[in-house]
């Protein structure tokens, strides 16, 4: 059987070849927390409340049309005028919920500023838990894509350890402490070899 290490060399290998390098150097180069801006910041909330409960290739396939409704999540932009962002993004992806969390979000950021920064500085996990569709999985999920080093325990890494005897926390610790790598790198290389290659095409022999 493979070990962890090899696998995760594998997986980089074949997310390399198959054109996810993008993905990977943006897990490798993303800025710290506090060298966010804050449109980058609700960027990285819209992305993950709408993948919440969605495949990835929807969202990848709409995520531009979101993009221009939400005005590339300009906070200004959005609150100058709501009524009509909240309309255009629905036409896009007509989750009326979701569509509002994104505009409650930017109006709590414009609100809040350095106090809510503050507050996830101390406590991310516990922090980003009390947005709206933040849960226990996403938590790690936005964490991660918000410059803090988690991983996001999803049913695809979930399934990974499980075949090691292992969580999935404790399967990317165990190839961080091996290979010195980002646990949010890790995170994406494991996943979107296994979102691409699907649990049941994974050899591990």
């Amino acid at each position: 059987m493979k070990s962890p290490i090899e696998l995760f060399r594998d997986a980089e290998k074949f997310c390399r070849e198959n054109g996810f390098d993008k993905e990977i150097e943006w897990c490798e180069q993303r800025p710290t927390f506090n060298r966010m801006l804050d449109w980058q910041i609700l960027k990285e909330y819209a992305w993950v409340v709408f993948n919440s409960g969605m495949r990835n290739s929807v969202i990848e396939a709409k995520w531009q049309e979101i993009c221009e409704a939400f005005r590339f999540f300009n906070l200004k932009f959005i609150l100058d005028e709501p009524d009509t962002v909240l309309k255009e993004a629905l036409n896009v992806f007509g989750h009326y919920n979701k569509v509002g969390a994104v505009i409650e979000f930017a109006e709590k950021l414009w609100k809040e500023g350095s106090g809510f920064r503050n507050k996830v500085n101390e406590n991310p996990l516990d922090t980003l838990t009390q947005l709206s569709f933040i849960g226990d999985i996403t938590k790690y999920h936005l964490a991660r894509n918000l410059g803090f080093d988690f991983i996001k325990p999803d049913r695809h890494l979930t399934r990974l350890g499980d075949r090691y005897g292992l969580t999935a926390f404790e399967l990317c610790n165990l190839i961080h402490e091996k290979t010195g790598r980002r646990l949010g790198t890790i995170d994406v290389i494991l996943w979107r070899y296994c979102e691409q290659k699907g649990q049941t095409k994974l050899r591990l022999d």
